[in-house]
């Protein structure tokens, strides 16, 4: 039997779909994982799920009730009673029961026995559904869902529908882990839903794994789509020198402004407020982050802050503003609540305020940047302000290239010789060349005039010109290996530079230092200084061979090869104060090598090696291995001269299914220390995933260590609660990123 009228039928439990996915991801937890490739093994499709119940009509008309069953009476006015596989059928929802009743005066479906509604997404269990197809009112009683490819299911006591936007579940359930699994699920009460504000609220939400109740919820605000609201976020734990426990609370103050207020108690200190303030409008965005503990109590009770800000405003398509600026109380600051040695070791604080302007082939900027010195004998100069124009013109005649480089800055700086520094750049430069080969030469003139305080030497000028010719040819061929085409190429260069040597030994050394000869791309550069304080006398040129073998389908380059050495024909003798004239007439042999030595294994080395005393003094080996069982070792050494020696080893390796390590090492081989060494263990499976991650670096005095633990808890398809276990991982794991 088939009974078809055109009614508006919209039903709300597609409201739950939004709810349960949204419920956490939004107030606890800041982020989903359901792409996660470990998740992805273990989706059971929902189409897997259905039960296969036959259909009325494969395209049913729009709005088209169907009615279908073994036996029973339908009636145009009154009640229409059926029995025996029904089937109701509506677009894309079906339900399927042992009998229903459909009510035409009152519009009501009342079906028990079995009851399966389903839609594209969405599958619904129950033994009994009452149903105001005009109201769109009802109850669902004793019901099981199952929502959508990513597997989410529950049970709900009673889904009551109120009416078109509002729904209320009752003693409801929730958890992402497939059918037969349930290793977590949160419980709730009491959970109400508004379609209309898109807004849901829930009572008593308890978290339990297994039986076990982890966390405790009175009550929860939470969105049913991607907006954000206020509240609570997922607490942090501090296991170090400083242990404690953060409680971040969110504010949503608009859907282009929001904050983030975080109260970290520190055991034996006090409490710490962390605030950050995100923004973005047309023409400004942003971040302002303070930090704040009122009276440390292990440092004489003082008050401790940190503040950091990032801000870009844009006048027009052509100009904006940048300001960054980052300041603390005191030095010892990044010691006490950093959790890595990169932090604790920075000696100093940039703050900078910029415009800048781009308008055709000309670029302007004006600039003031200042300093917090935390390290007084590693501070840099402060530029108040500094100025710079530069002009890159795209289409001259014949091909030239023509350029100007320019800045005026003044340098500021305590206990050192201050003043300003104007310099000014001319170039042009053209290229010859087709696909084989290449002829560039580059002629510059550069002025620079200094006006300095507290010297004899008030004015001082200098005006040099270089001359390059850069030129290249490019060969290759095609090759066979174990029946896989390649192609080998074989890249000859040749660098010339000539700078007449000028005395600059009174002038100052505001930005300057000596470039570190360490790898092929540094043998092509035109000066061996950075910054403008130093202009390097060079008669040189450069000779450098590259090879590349390549994948002729796929053009994946499989290994590289490079050598170069610079050939001088007079001596270096511009230097840095205390340095020393360069007599040598060739430089050291630079080696580089990178590859594939198949889908494993990749190598890479760099080194420089003194032909006149047989030594490699600088040099870096690299080993990295992943496989498609997950195992990643990485093993590399560093030498510089005399400086450094540093052995780093990092690694995971699967113990079986569930459970992995992890490892890293970074030794001083050198003077014998350790400088940080991270042990890790991993368990994970279809539903969840815990992390315990142990660090511990030596901080910036080079004498003792700290020792953070962190500790990390995801479910499948939620996110995180955790101090970033998986962040420490990630940073100190090379590969660990695709694990």
């Amino acid at each position: 039997m088939i009974y078809t009228h055109f009614v508006k039928l919209i039903l709300s439990t597609k409201s739950l779909i939004i709810f349960v996915f949204a419920f956490y991801a939004y107030n606890v937890i800041a982020e989903t994982h359901f792409d996660r490739p470990e998740w992805r093994k273990c989706r059971v499709p929902l189409k897997n799920q259905q039960v296969k119940h036959e259909k009325i009509i494969s395209k049913p008309s729009p709005d088209a009730i169907y009615l279908g069953a073994d036996e029973g009476k339908i009636h145009t006015v009154g009640t229409s009673t059926l029995s025996g596989n029904v089937i109701i059928q509506r677009n894309n929802i079906q339900l399927n029961a042992d009998s229903a009743n459909f009510t035409r005066e009152t519009d009501l479906v009342s079906a028990q026995g079995n009851v399966v509604l389903s839609t594209l997404d969405t599958i619904l269990k129950s033994q009994s559904v009452k149903y105001n197809i005009k109201e769109q009112t009802g109850l669902i009683n004793q019901a099981e869902y199952i929502i959508g490819a990513k597997g989410v299911h529950g049970k709900s006591e009673q889904i009551k529908l109120i009416d078109k936007d509002k729904l209320q579940l009752t003693n409801a359930t929730y958890t992402s882990c497939p059918v037969s699994v349930d290793s977590w699920h949160f419980s709730s009460s009491t959970i109400k839903l508004d379609k209309k504000t898109k807004i849901g609220s829930a009572k008593n939400v308890t978290l339990k794994v297994g039986d076990v109740p982890i966390f405790y919820f009175p009550w929860l605000n939470f969105p049913l789509n991607d907006q954000r609201l206020t509240g609570f976020l997922a607490p942090t734990v501090r296991l170090q020198s400083n242990s404690g426990i953060s409680l971040p609370y969110y504010l949503n103050l608009a859907p282009n402004y929001d904050a983030t207020l975080t109260f970290v108690t520190f055991s034996g200190r006090g409490v710490k407020l962390d605030s950050e303030f995100r923004y973005l409008t047309p023409k400004h965005k942003g971040k302002l982050e303070y930090e704040i503990l009122p009276n440390d109590n292990l440092y004489q009770g003082k008050r401790r802050d940190y503040f950091n800000i990032k801000h870009v405003t844009t006048l027009d398509k052509q100009t904006r503003i940048n300001l960054k600026a980052e300041g603390i109380s005191d030095k010892n600051y990044f010691n006490d609540f950093s959790t890595s040695l990169e932090d604790s070791s920075r000696s100093s604080l940039q703050r900078r305020l910029e415009i800048v302007r781009t308008e055709g082939a000309w670029f302007a900027s004006a600039a003031v940047e200042d300093f917090q010195i935390l390290d007084i004998n590693d501070a840099p100069y402060s530029r108040l302000p500094e100025l710079r124009v530069n002009y890159r013109p795209k289409n001259i005649s014949y091909d030239f290239q023509v350029g100007l480089d320019s800045e005026l800055v003044y340098f500021d700086k305590d206990n050192a010789i201050t003043g300003t520094r104007a310099d000014i750049k001319l170039f042009v430069s053209k290229k010859w060349g087709a696909d084989a080969w290449f002829v560039k030469p580059k002629l510059s003139l550069q002025h620079t005039a200094y006006s300095l305080n507290d010297t004899s030497n008030k004015r001082i000028q200098r005006t040099l010109p270089i001359f390059t010719l850069d030129s290249g040819l490019f060969f290759d061929r095609d090759i066979s290996l174990n029946n896989k085409h390649y192609t080998q190429t074989l890249e000859p260069r040749l660098f010339y530079t000539r700078t007449p040597y000028k005395d600059q030994n009174k002038i100052p050394i505001f930005d300057t230092a000596k470039i570190n000869f360490s790898a092929t791309n540094q043998l092509f550069s035109e000066n061996r200084f950075t910054g403008k304080d130093r202009i390097a006398d060079t008669n040189q040129l450069t000779f450098a061979v590259t090879s590349r073998l390549q994948n002729r389908k796929s053009g994946l380059e499989l290994f590289k090869a490079s050598i170069g050495q610079t050939f001088s024909f007079s001596d270096k003798k511009v230097t840095l104060p205390g340095g020393t004239i360069q007599t040598g007439r060739r430089s050291d042999l630079v080696l580089e090598l990178s590859g594939r030595l198949n889908d494993r294994f990749r190598i890479s080395a760099s080194g420089l090696i003194n032909q006149n005393v047989n030594n490699i003094g600088n040099y870096e080996l690299r080993l990295n291995y992943q496989d498609q069982k997950k195992r990643i070792a990485n093993i590399s050494y560093r030498k510089l001269d005399t400086e450094l020696k540093q052995l780093t080893f990092s690694g995971a390796v699967p113990i079986n299914d569930k459970w992995s390590m992890v490892a890293s090492i970074d030794q001083d081989v050198e003077n014998n220390r350790n400088l940080q060494t991270l042990l890790g263990v991993e368990y994970q499976d279809c539903c969840w995933k815990t992390r315990l991650v142990a660090k511990r670096y030596l901080t910036s005095d080079n004498k003792n260590y700290e020792t953070p633990i962190f500790i990390e808890f995801e479910l499948k398809g939620l996110g995180n609660l955790g101090t970033g276990a998986s962040r420490e991982i990630k940073e100190n794991i090379y590969g660990y990123d695709d694990y």
